[in-house]
């Protein structure tokens, strides 16, 4: 086949059982295969499809993917975590006496993002464990205003205490969630500070520690606190899998950004995408390829369902 620079794009989407490829060049050709997802290491059946694509465009592996412009990467390893529960063990540190916010959740938590109709037959439904169970919350006392004025400063005694006692009980990564952090961090990062100086990265009890004022620096603690909770909860398996995948493609010749796709409806450099919009993006993506094809079937109304090896979403 002939072939230039950027002549290929290639999409991927990698879910609990199959792992589905489609390679686009110019705007007459097409491919696409499928490889079983490997669990134990994602890296392989995503090489595997890779190669296939190479093969179906006559190409040697290195060859292909210098000629790929881009690689767009869906990927359900941070979903599949949440709903199998198979994060690590967190700490969050917040204000004293905001330590239940995240249980209490407004008192809307199971039905928050619902409609009334759907939401009226929440009482009667089991919600689901925590990602973070009440023993592994500390409060710590600090104050900020609305103005973002320092009222009540923060004690490094006091964090280092409640630190200890978060270490104690297991906690593999920290969360901290302060009351107004979003209008003046300072406390938050104070607190980071302190957590990486006691635990530095080349020692083998380094603890990744995520603000809430990074992830989601908006009004609102529940909803703030909860976004941070999500994102540390499923930011070390998709940290590990986009550095083994990177790695890869670069030993095999593709040198541009590997891009994930997000819940937002786009895609984004991996190295500068937070875990928690990965969180249901095929399933976005998904409407989004329906809409398109409704536009071209003159259909106005679809219904778009997705189905998995873990989990089967619907969208209208």
């Amino acid at each position: 086949m002939s072939t230039s620079a950027n002549n290929f794009s290639v999409g991927i989407d990698v879910g609990g059982t199959f792992t589905d490829f489609f390679c686009a060049s110019g705007s007459d050709h097409s491919s696409t295969c499928k490889t079983p997802t490997t669990h134990y290491d994602l890296s392989v059946g995503f090489m595997r499809g890779i190669e296939l694509l190479a093969r179906q465009n006559q190409l040697s592996l290195n060859d292909f993917l210098r000629q790929v412009g881009s690689i767009r990467y869906s990927t359900t390893v941070g979903t599949n975590a949440l709903i199998e529960r198979t994060g690590p063990k967190l700490g969050l540190i917040t204000t004293a006496g905001f330590e239940d916010n995240i249980f209490i959740g407004r008192a809307r938590s199971w039905a928050d993002g619902l409609g009334w109709q759907e939401g009226r037959d929440q009482a009667r439904i089991q919600k689901p464990a925590p990602l973070i169970t009440p023993n592994m919350v500390v409060g710590v006392r600090e104050r900020v205003d609305y103005a973002g004025k320092v009222i009540s400063p923060l004690r490094k005694e006091e964090v280092l205490e409640k630190l200890q006692e978060l270490v104690d009980k297991g906690a593999q990564g920290f969360v901290v969630s302060l009351l107004w952090s979003f209008v003046n961090p300072e406390h938050e990062q104070l607190i980071k500070k302190i957590i990486e100086e006691e635990y530095p990265e080349d020692y083998l009890g380094s603890m990744p520690v995520i603000l809430a004022s990074d992830i989601s620096p908006k009004s609102g603690e529940y909803t703030r606190t909860m976004t941070a909770i999500v994102n540390s909860y499923i930011h070390g398996v998709m940290a590990d899998e986009m550095n083994k995948l990177g790695n890869e493609l670069r030993d095999k010749g593709f040198k541009k950004p590997l891009t994930l796709v997000h819940n937002t409806g786009g895609t984004k450099k991996a190295s500068r995408t937070r875990a928690v919009l990965t969180h249901n993006a095929g399933p976005v993506a998904g409407l989004h390829g329906s809409a398109f094809l409704g536009k071209l079937t003159g259909d106005e109304n679809i219904v778009f369902t997705d189905m998995g090896g873990t989990s089967f979403d619907i969208g209208l």
